[in-house]
C-alpha cells in the first residue's frame, strides 16, 4: 500500500528555493517536504561544507581530554587506543591512532578485541593490554560508555581512561572523561558514529590535518547506518570526494580496488567496502582489518585487502548456512510472537547480526540470534523502524548479564537457563508497548506518475546524494495492469518490464511474476536511476515494491475466477468448518495479535458481508504485498501459503482449499466462488472455442473478449473455458495476450481443470 504525504506548499517559498539554488520547482518541493523550507536551508543541504561542522570543544569534556593527551605527549607516556571489532570500531581506532601519531605521541598502540572476547572493554583483553604495553592512558573508541566497572578496575591500577563512544547512555557513566554525542546537553548533533566522535577528538588535537581521514570516517558512518543528515552528510560528502579524487588512504584504495567497486556513492561504499572490513571481525580476525588501515607498506596493504576479500566470501557462505538454519528454527516458533529469539550452539558470533537483519526483513518483526559458549548466550538484535529494540531490551534487563546498542541494533549476553524467561518477558513487553499497526508497512512516495518520467528530473535527484539512512532516495509510483514481465536472462531472479512512464527492472522480482503478469491493478513503487554509457544517458526504474490495488471490477473478478479454476489442479487441503460469526471474531482477535494469521477472501463481493471487521487490515490481491507474517487479508490466493503463518482463515468457501502446514479454517456458510453454475460440457466449450478461433486477433483478457464478441454464456463460464483451453495448449499466452495455437489439437479429458469441475458438478 502506498501514500503520498500531503504538504501545504508555500508557492513563494518553492519559487525562492528554485531560483536561489538553481533547481526545478519540482525538485524544490522535495527539498521543502524534507524540511529544507527556505533558500538558506536548501542551499546548506545541497552544498555540504566543512565550515558548517560544529566546534569539537562544544563537547563538555573536550578541553579536559585534550589537556590529558597533551600531557601524555609531553611526558612520553604510553597510550593505547582500544576499539570495537566492527567497521565503525576499526575505523575509529585507525583515525585516532593515526592522529595521535601526527600529534606527536610516539608510544601509541592500537588494540581491537575479537568477537569471542566479547563486546567493549573485555577484562581478558585488558589484562593482555596491561601486560604487553603497560599503558599510562587508555582511550576507548566506539565502546566504553557502559564500562563503569572496567574503568574503575583500570583506575584502581593507576591507568587513566578516556571514553569516546556514541552508543546509548546507561544509567551510570564511567568515572572518567567522556565524549559521547548522545549525552544530554552535550554536542549539538547526536547522530555521529564512533569514528565520527574519534574524528572530533582528532580535529581538536591536530586541526584540519584530521580531514585527511574523512574517507575512513565516511565508511564508518555508512557502515553503522547513521543518518546521513547534518554533520554526517558533510562528513560522508567530503569523504567521498577523497575517494573520487584519488586522495583516499592506501587501505581504502586497496579495498575498493579489490572489491571492484566501479561507482562511488554512499550505497556502493555500504555494499562493497563496509562488508569487507566487517568480514574480518566476523570471521575472528578483526586485527587483520585494523592492520590494513594502520600499515604503511603498500604491498602488505594490498595483500591484506585481498585477504579481506577472501574473508568476505567465507562470511557470505557462513551467512547462507546460518540463515537456512535460522529459518528452520523460526518456523517452529509461535507465529504470533512479537519477536524472534533463536539460539544454536553451533553458530558463530560474527554473522549473527547479518542474519538477524535478514530475518527482520522477512518477518517484519525484531529478531535476536544467539550463540552459546560455556553456558552463556551472546546475541545480536535487529529491529524494524517502528520498534526501539534497545528500549525493549532495557525493560527486561533483569534477565541479562549485559547489553548495549542503538534503537535498531543491540547486543545481549545472558545465561542459557534465563533464555525462556527473557523470551517471555520481551514478548510481553512488545505486546504491551510495541504500538504496531497494520499501516506501518505503508510506503510513502513523492507522487504517482502518469506520464513519461523526465530524465532531466531524474538526473536532478542526484543532488540529494549522499543518500542512505535518514536521507533516502525519493520513491515514485505508477499504476498499471498486466506488464508482461520476464527474467532479464534465462535462470535469473531479476525481471524487467515496461510501463507507460518508465522501463523497469526488479531485482529479485521473479516470485512476483504471477502478480505482475496478471490483470490485477498494481502500483509499482520505483526509484529512478540514470546511467551514462559512452556519453549517452539512459533511465530505468528500480522496482522497490509492488502493491496490488483492491477494487471491485470485471478485471479482478476474472483474475479471481482464473485463480480458483487453476487451484483445482492442486491437492486439496483439510480444514475446520466455521461460520461467518466465528470468522468475524477471528478478524477481531487478529487486530490484537498482529502476527501469524492469513485471511483469504475468495470472492471480492463478499467483503460487504464483513463490514467494518475488515477495516485496518493490509489488503492485497493473490499474494501478500509485503514480506513477513503480519496478519493480512488476501483477496484470492495464488501459490503456496508463505512460511510464518500458523493459521489460515478462508472468509468464504472457494472451489479448492490450499494444502499447507498451517491450521486452516473455512467459512462454509458463505459461497466464495460467486460464478454460478459452470457447465463442464463439450458442447458449451466448443461454442466458446469457435468464437475465439474465428477471431482474427488476440485478446488480453476475457473481460476484453466479451466486450468485443457476442458470447451467450456467463462471464465465469467463459473464464472457465479459457483456462481449460490454456491448460490444454489450445491457447497460448504471448506478450501478455491470448493467441490461438493454430493447428494444435487436444482432448478435453486431458484437462485436469475440466475433469475436476465436471466432478464438482
Amino acid at each position: 500500500m502506498i501514500k503520498t504525504r500531503k504538504i501545504n506548499y508555500d508557492e513563494n517559498s518553492i519559487k525562492r528555493i528554485s531560483s536561489y539554488c538553481g533547481v526545478s520547482e519540482k525538485f524544490a518541493k522535495i527539498l521543502f517536504k524534507r524540511g529544507y523550507d527556505s533558500p538558506e536551508k536548501a542551499d546548506k543541504f545541497l552544498n555540504p561544507s566543512l565550515k558548517d561542522l560544529s566546534d569539537p570543544f562544544l563537547f563538555p569534556d573536550m578541553k579536559r581530554i585534550t589537556e590529558r593527551i597533551s600531557s601524555a605527549r609531553d611526558n612520553g607516556e604510553t597510550v593505547v587506543v582500544y576499539g570495537d571489532y566492527d567497521a565503525d570500531g576499526i575505523s575509529a581506532v585507525s583515525v585516532l591512532y593515526k592522529s595521535l601519531k601526527v600529534f606527536g605521541i610516539d608510544e601509541v598502540y592500537a588494540v581491537i578485541p575479537e568477537r569471542d572476547d566479547g563486546y567493549g572493554l573485555s577484562e581478558g583483553v585488558l589484562e593482555q593490554v596491561l601486560e604487553e604495553y603497560c599503558p599510562d592512558l587508555i582511550i576507548t573508541v566506539d565502546c566504553g560508555i557502559s564500562a563503569e566497572k572496567e574503568v574503575e578496575y583500570l583506575l584502581d591500577l593507576g591507568v587513566d581512561v578516556i571514553v569516546t563512544d556514541h552508543h546509548e547512555i546507561p544509567e551510570v557513566l564511567p568515572d572518567c572523561p567522556v565524549l559521547n554525542c548522545k549525552i544530554t546537553g552535550s554536542y549539538p548533533f547526536d547522530g555521529l558514529c564512533g569514528a565520527g566522535v574519534a574524528y572530533k577528538l582528532a580535529y581538536a588535537l591536530i586541526g584540519e590535518k584530521a580531514n585527511r581521514y574523512l574517507d575512513i570516517v565516511a565508511i564508518a558512518t555508512v557502515a553503522d547506518s547513521m543518518p546521513l543528515i547534518d554533520e554526517n552528510r558533510i562528513i560522508v560528502s567530503e569523504g567521498l570526494k577523497l575517494f573520487k579524487n584519488g586522495r583516499c588512504c592506501k587501505a581504502v584504495k586497496a579495498i575498493t580496488e579489490a572489491s571492484k567497486m566501479n561507482e562511488i556513492t554512499a550505497q556502493s561504499v555500504a555494499f562493497y567496502v563496509a562488508p569487507r572490513i566487517n568480514a574480518a571481525g566476523r570471521m575472528g580476525d578483526a586485527r587483520l582489518a585494523l592492520e590494513t588501515f594502520i600499515s604503511e607498506d603498500e604491498d602488505e596493504i594490498r595483500s591484506l585487502a585481498a585477504k579481506l576479500n577472501e574473508y568476505n566470501v567465507l562470511r557470505q557462505t557462513e551467512c547462507d548456512k546460518m540463515y537456512r538454519d535460522a529459518k528452520a528454527l523460526a518456523s517452529k516458533e509461535d507465529p504470533k510472537s512479537r519477536v524472534l529469539v533463536i539460539s544454536d550452539e553451533k553458530w558463530k558470533n560474527g554473522v549473527l547480526g547479518i542474519v538477524s537483519a535478514k530475518l527482520v526483513e522477512e518477518y517484519y518483526k525484531p529478531a535476536i540470534l544467539l550463540s552459546e559458549k560455556d553456558g552463556v548466550l551472546h546475541g545480536s538484535a535487529r529491529s524494524i523502524d517502528k520498534i526501539n529494540i534497545f528500549e525493549a531490551i532495557s525493560a527486561v534487563k533483569d534477565c541479562l548479564i549485559e547489553f548495549g546498542g542503538h534503537s535498531q541494533a543491540a547486543g545481549v549476553t545472558l545465561k542459557k537457563e534465563d533464555l525462556p524467561r527473557f523470551k517471555e518477558a520481551l514478548n510481553a513487553y512488545l505486546a504491551e508497548n510495541g504500538e504496531l499497526t497494520f499501516e506501518d508497512g505503508i510506503t510513502e512516495v513523492e507522487e504517482v506518475v502518469t506520464e513519461p518520467f523526465p530524465i532531466d528530473f531524474a538526473s536532478e535527484l542526484s543532488l540529494l546524494e549522499p543518500c542512505g539512512t535518514g536521507n533516502r532516495k525519493p520513491l515514485f509510483a505508477t499504476e498499471c495492469r498486466c506488464v508482461d514481465a520476464s527474467p532479464v536472462k534465462f535462470g535469473s531472479s531479476h525481471v524487467s518490464f515496461k510501463t507507460d512512464c518508465i522501463d523497469m527492472i526488479y531485482f529479485g522480482g521473479y516470485d512476483k511474476l504471477p502478480v505482475l503478469n496478471s490483470n490485477v491493478g498494481k502500483q509499482i513503487v520505483f526509484e529512478p536511476n540514470v546511467s551514462v554509457f559512452n556519453g549517452t544517458r539512459s533511465l530505468k526504474g528500480y522496482v522497490k515494491e509492488v502493491c496490488t490495488v483492491v477494487a471491485e471490477s470485471e478485471y479482478i473478478k476474472e483474475v479471481l475466477l482464473e485463480n480458483q479454476f487453476d487451484a483445482l489442479t492442486r491437492e486439496n487441503g483439510e480444514y475446520k468448518e466455521i461460520n461467518s460469526e466465528k470468522a468475524a471474531e477471528m478478524l477481531s482477535d487478529a487486530k490484537r495479535e498482529v502476527y501469524g494469521t492469513l485471511f483469504i477472501l475468495s470472492d471480492i463481493g463478499n467483503a460487504k458481508a464483513y463490514g467494518d471487521a475488515l477495516k485496518g487490515f493490509d489488503v492485497s490481491v493473490l499474494r501478500p504485498d509485503r514480506s513477513g507474517n503480519l496478519n493480512v487479508v488476501c483477496v484470492g490466493f495464488k501459490g503456496d501459503i508463505p512460511e510464518g503463518f500458523g493459521k489460515v482463515v478462508y472468509l468464504d468457501k472457494p472451489l479448492a482449499v490450499a494444502k499447507c502446514a498451517a491450521e486452516v479454517f473455512v467459512n462454509t456458510g458463505l459461497d466464495g466462488f460467486g460464478g454460478g453454475k459452470i457447465e463442464a460440457e463439450r458442447g458449451v466449450l466448443g461454442d466458446i472455442y469457435k468464437v475465439i478461433n474465428n477471431r482474427l486477433k488476440s485478446f488480453a483478457s476475457v473481460t476484453d473478449l466479451i466486450r468485443e464478441e457476442r458470447i451467450n454464456y456467463s462471464f465465469a463460464q467463459v473464464v472457465f473455458a479459457v483456462r481449460v483451453f490454456t491448460e490444454l495448449g489450445l491457447l497460448k499466452i504471448v506478450n501478455g495476450k491470448y493467441h490461438v495455437n493454430l493447428g494444435f489439437k487436444s482432448k478435453l479429458e486431458n484437462s485436469s481443470i475440466f475433469n475436476k469441475m465436471k466432478n464438482i458438478g
